[in-house]
């Protein structure tokens, strides 16, 4: 039975992040246990391929990935690469925007590894996240690759599976397509590229129509992450189609659609600096309102240390009964374990009196439990602190800790924009501005090595 090796290797990096990810924060498969968190085995088996499965090493956005910890993994799914090489396929879901340090684009050098042993014939297929930052090289070396179509992102699973059949018919019908990548210079902010809306509603629709076509394997827009210094750094499109004239033609013309739409990318809430986004919420008539902390955003490899948020609610001393959640502070959750609920004790850090509310867990991105939350509360403020880096990204993560969201009138975050799980939740949100690791305005940055001109940092015309 003809083989196509199967794995996934995914971390979106970002190089202003001091936390790099350790081997541990991985969640991690082998084998055919892989299987249960990819969704092509069927597809491949079906038509009558052996699935062969390497690893599933994923880890939430972190710091850039150091080399020891990249070639842990890299050697894994190498060393099914070098006992399979006469694999007809390989399929990999990859994040997109993986740097390692003194390597750049971890995808790129995987994928460079892999086409030194297996056949030139072999395909490979990817798949990756919309916020891909796709280097120049990547086509040289992947036939297929599928991006996902919406942002917040919900169709991992069709992305997966679209790279997969487009794998399977190519195989079958012995056809070698061509990928053809179209850089778009500009750098938006992440948080006002979202799918469901125009411009890119329109956009999406336009890709999903070329792939209608018999000619046309994927169409795909990649958005760029801004939080990784690097020349691939930039927005992106990659059509992969059964001739490179085709290819070229439509990546070109998507490419320059996507560049006319650049001025057109506002926030969807209230963006404001922090002590604004405060000032409204105490303010604000309506039931519950959010407040993402943008600069800290988990999700997106900040650390969720800064307590600038909560030091603005104690100053404004609020009526209404206000969450922060969560943050990172293993040294007061250490220091304040031991004490029982209701007791009193002293913040330093804050100079205030307050009483341990309550002690709790706190979920991974995997939704497995990963360690402590200690909350307090502070008058009419509940500050849960973690003792690791956690996501409040759902209502399941307040309930690990132990607190209900539904009693607070002002609730903040650790995001950029509030994931769909929350949004039923909130009667109106705030999204902050803030300094940190995830920070979105590009002029923060101090990015040094991405190509120039890039907008909006510069002011130019481009077509293609």
């Amino acid at each position: 039975m003809k083989k196509i090796i199967v794995a996934s290797f995914q971390c979106e990096s970002n190089s202003k992040a001091k936390l790099h990810p350790t081997k541990e924060d991985f969640e991690y498969f082998k084998g055919e246990d892989i299987f249960k968190k990819l969704a092509v085995k069927e597809i491949f088996e079906n038509a009558g391929f052996s699935a062969v499965p390497a690893v599933y090493a994923v880890a939430l956005p972190s710091a850039t990935v150091t080399e020891d910890v990249y070639f842990h993994f890299e050697r894994q799914i190498m060393e099914t690469v070098n006992a399979n090489p006469d694999a007809v396929g390989v399929y990999i879901w990859f994040h997109g925007s993986m740097e390692v340090e003194n390597i750049g684009s971890g995808e790129l050098f995987l994928l460079k590894e892999i086409r030194k042993v297996v056949s030139k014939d072999c395909l490979i297929a990817i798949s990756l996240d919309a916020h891909a930052n796709i280097t120049d090289e990547l086509c040289n070396y992947a036939d297929i690759v599928s991006g996902f179509k919406t942002v917040p992102h919900i169709d991992q699973v069709e992305c997966q599976q679209r790279s997969a059949n487009a794998l399977v018919y190519c195989l079958n019908n012995n056809v070698k397509p061509y990928a053809y990548m179209q850089r778009v210079p500009f750098l938006l902010k992440n948080d006002t590229l979202q799918t469901a809306y125009e411009p890119l509603k329109s956009l999406i629709k336009d890709t999903l129509d070329l792939e209608s076509s018999k000619e046309v394997l994927t169409a795909n827009l990649f958005l760029g992450h801004c939080w990784i210094d690097a020349p691939n750094t930039s927005a992106s499109t990659v059509v992969c189609a059964l001739n490179k004239e085709k290819a070229e033609l439509i990546a070109k013309d998507l490419a320059n659609k996507l560049w006319a739409t650049r001025n057109n990318y506002k926030f969807l809430c209230e963006a404001e600096l922090p002590k604004e986004c405060v000032k409204r919420a105490i303010e604000g008539k309506e039931n519950r309102i959010f407040i993402t902390d943008s600069g800290d955003n988990t999700t997106a490899g900040a650390e969720g240390e800064s307590t600038e948020i909560l030091e603005l609610f104690i100053k404004e001393k609020p009526i209404k009964k206000t969450c922060i959640a969560g943050i990172t502070d293993i040294d007061l959750v250490d220091k304040f374990w031991a004490k029982k609920d209701g007791e009193e004790v002293f913040l330093e850090k804050f100079g205030v009196k307050a009483m341990v509310k309550v002690h709790g867990e706190i979920l991974g991105w995997a939704k497995e439990i990963i360690g402590r939350s200690l909350t307090f509360s502070i008058g009419n403020i509940d500050a849960i602190f973690t003792e690791k880096r956690s996501a409040f990204i759902e209502k399941g993560n307040f309930d690990k800790a132990n607190v209900d969201l539904l009693e607070y009138q002002i609730v903040m975050v650790k995001l950029g924009y509030l994931f769909t799980e929350l949004k039923p939740y909130a009667d109106r949100e705030l999204f902050a501005l803030s300094d940190g690791a995830s920070c979105v305005e590009l002029a923060r940055l101090n990015l040094k090595n991405i190509i120039r001109p890039m907008y909006p940092l510069d002011e130019f015309e481009f077509k293609v």
